[in-house]
């Protein structure tokens, strides 16, 4: 089921939907997508949402976890200070686009990959026994399906520079899922997200193409990365293994 959904969400997103948006956007605005790439990009990842909860639906069903559990605080102090984080960044060379990049990158890719994925392979998984060796595995499915997804990027940067993006993607989806499995709503690793990337945008400005040559060193530091990543997302979810909410939804279900 997972590999159907992601093939068939590459074929729209990278095929079908990207030839309807360049068509439309040449008979609205009356020039090419790269002529305001920014706004493209916006349509193009509002309307990734919506295939990806049409093909949730009709494949999967996953349910999505949202509520939080009000009488948790920490997840309160949590969205506090990513929205500091935003008030003391207002007057930031790229603010504006930072904002905007955060919550197109966020939405999709959590609802795809936690929401749907990493949802379906925990409820799987831990059906018939709830242990942290059983959560762990399907954290490194999940992060390894959301890390290996990126070589998409391939059009823009070189194989060596991709690679080393999708061993850090693949930490940060694993900790992105114990942050889900811990706070039982999805919430919370949406904000994480977008923080994150709020954060790197904000610094950097818009990714630009990167071929760069990668050496050994430099995939042997992501490797220790990736350990120390796959390190914190595991103890997440085994710190008080009882106290993960979002397993006892899943036995509630």
């Amino acid at each position: 089921m997972i590999p159907l959904i992601l093939a068939l969400e590459l074929f729209f997103d990278q095929i079908i939907l990207p030839l309807v948006y360049g068509l439309a956007y040449e008979l609205i605005f009356h020039q090419g997508v790269h002529d305001n790439y920014i706004l493209f990009l916006n349509l193009f990842k509002i309307l990734s949402i919506f295939v990806i909860l049409i093909l949730n639906y009709y494949i999967i069903g996953q349910k999505f976890y949202l509520k939080p559990n009000f009488a948790e605080f920490g997840w309160q102090i949590f969205i506090f200070i990513c929205l500091l984080i935003i008030a003391i960044s207002v007057k930031g060379q790229h603010f504006g686009l930072a904002l905007d990049i955060g919550i197109i990158a966020a939405l999709p890719e959590e609802i795809m990959f936690r929401g749907v994925i990493m949802g379906w392979v925990l409820e799987k998984i831990t059906k018939f026994k709830q242990s942290y060796i059983n959560v762990s595995i399907a954290l490194g499915i999940s992060g390894l399906i959301f890390g290996c997804f990126h070589y998409i990027n391939l059009a823009q940067q070189s194989f060596g520079f991709t690679t080393l993006q999708v061993m850090n993607a693949v930490g940060l989806g694993m900790i992105l899922g114990a942050i889900y499995v811990k706070s039982g709503s999805l919430f919370i690793p949406i904000a994480t997200h977008f923080i994150w990337d709020f954060v790197v945008t904000l610094k950097n400005g818009m990714p630009e193409t990167n071929y760069v040559a990668i050496n050994g060193q430099d995939i042997f530091i992501e490797c220790i990365i990736l350990a120390i990543q796959a390190s914190i997302a595991i103890w997440i979810v085994c710190f008080h293994f009882e106290n993960n909410l979002l397993l006892q939804k899943i036995e509630k279900k």
